[in-house]
């Protein structure tokens, strides 16, 4: 085995571990909020605020980070803090500390991404990068599965569950102890740098096809946020039993590791353009048909309602790793952290304001509504993918 293929390994063994250690903490922060804490609507909504400020704030510095330094130094220092910050969550003794153990666990789980995005495409060519984008979301669908079951299993054992996320980040420390990586953009003595949203614009301006998989898969974002935390009262006011709400869940999931499976051989048949269509076309029929069967009074089955599903996490799945293949082929590898952790940045802001724009549009008009306008927004960005593409693509672009 190559030297190469060993650090991937290694890499996509420390995602697993990191994204175990994301869901179980995810899992566990809002259990122990309601259950120990007995914290009201409004302190949870508060902690969730604080879980996901620090990414938008710090996250393209963070970025920049991983450009000018060695990205398995910072992966390492991830690791380490994510195990602290887990002691700490464990055992802090006032609710004051376990707000702020709640920041500094949102601010250490954005760490790992330029960093990873950085090795992956400094260890793969082109062609495995539609590859490893399947195996990245399988790893990250079947944790986000396998967590809950862990915090359940560890409760019932009586073990405390953040005490597991703290041993996978010592697990995770030692798997990538003792590796070394050239920074990318290595920083020139007396230089100053360029500010980090005017690389990000610059970039984004001089590449026909990133700026389109970009815009187009940012509002997709928007679109999910927008109904997404309206899809359990729909489904309450629909007559469907409880527990379908986790159902779905699932079912998304499943569509997501369905993609995942056949993502490589999709993208060696289907240029990048009418990828995009397909994805945001999919994901809006799958949002848009309850609607219509709700205006219509239709009953909605279940099989028919947890098959949309599977096709709503296919869809947004393939545009997932469309965007993640498009970032590291078309970017700049020295400005690769940068970019990739500014446009989450901006997803993620999308991803909060998105629900509240939602529930503010389901008080006005109607559930369904929300839902129609989300399908409908959509299936506009599919036709918007299909348009000729403004400008010159890059040339490792082609004529996608």
């Amino acid at each position: 085995m190559s030297e190469s293929l060993r650090d991937y390994c290694r890499l996509l063994g420390s995602r697993a571990v990191g994204a175990a250690i994301l869901w179980i903490d995810f899992t566990l922060i809002f259990e122990t909020l309601a259950f120990r804490w007995d914290a009201n609507p409004m302190w949870i909504g508060f902690a969730m605020t604080l879980y996901g400020l620090p990414g938008i704030v710090v996250g393209p510095w963070l970025g920049s980070l991983a450009d000018r330094h060695c990205p398995w130094r910072l992966l390492r220092w991830s690791y380490a803090a994510r195990a602290v910050v887990s002691v700490g969550l464990w055992q802090a003794p006032t609710f004051g500390l376990f707000l702020g153990c709640i920041a500094m666990k949102g601010l250490v789980n954005v760490m790992p991404a330029p960093a990873e995005q950085q090795l992956f495409r400094r260890l793969l060519d082109d062609s495995r990068l539609a590859a490893n984008a399947g195996r990245v979301t399988l790893i990250d669908q079947a944790t986000k599965l396998v967590a809950p079951l862990v915090t359940v299993l560890t409760a019932r054992a009586g073990i405390p569950g953040f005490s597991i996320s703290a041993l996978l980040g010592v697990a995770g420390l030692l798997l990538t102890t003792g590796k070394r990586l050239q920074p990318a953009n290595s920083p020139q003595h007396g230089a100053r740098a360029r500010p980090i949203w005017r690389v990000f614009f610059s970039i984004l301006g001089d590449n026909a096809v990133l700026r389109r998989v970009f815009i187009v898969t940012l509002c997709q974002a928007f679109v999910l946020g927008l109904y997404d935390a309206q899809l359990a009262l729909l489904l309450k006011a629909q007559g469907f039993p409880d527990g379908t709400f986790g159902s779905i869940v699932g079912c998304t999931a499943a569509g997501a590791m369905i993609g995942a499976f056949l993502f490589q051989r999709i993208q060696r048949h289907i240029k990048t353009r009418p990828l995009l269509c397909v994805s945001c076309l999919l994901f809006g029929l799958t949002i848009l048909t309850p609607a219509i069967m709700a205006y219509a009074a239709a009953p909605i089955p279940l099989p028919l309602m947890l098959s949309l599903w599977v096709g709503n996490g296919f869809a947004y799945g393939l545009g997932a790793m469309l965007t993640m293949v498009t970032f590291q082929r078309e970017c700049p590898v020295e400005s690769l952290g940068t970019l990739t952790s500014t446009g989450r940045s901006l997803q993620i802001t999308l991803l909060i304001l998105a629900p509240l724009v939602g529930g503010a549009l389901s008080s006005a008009a109607s559930i369904e509504f929300v839902f129609l306008l989300a399908g409908t927004f959509s299936i506009g960005l599919g036709l918007l993918a299909m348009r000729p593409l403004n400008g010159l693509p890059s040339p490792r672009s082609g004529t996608r």
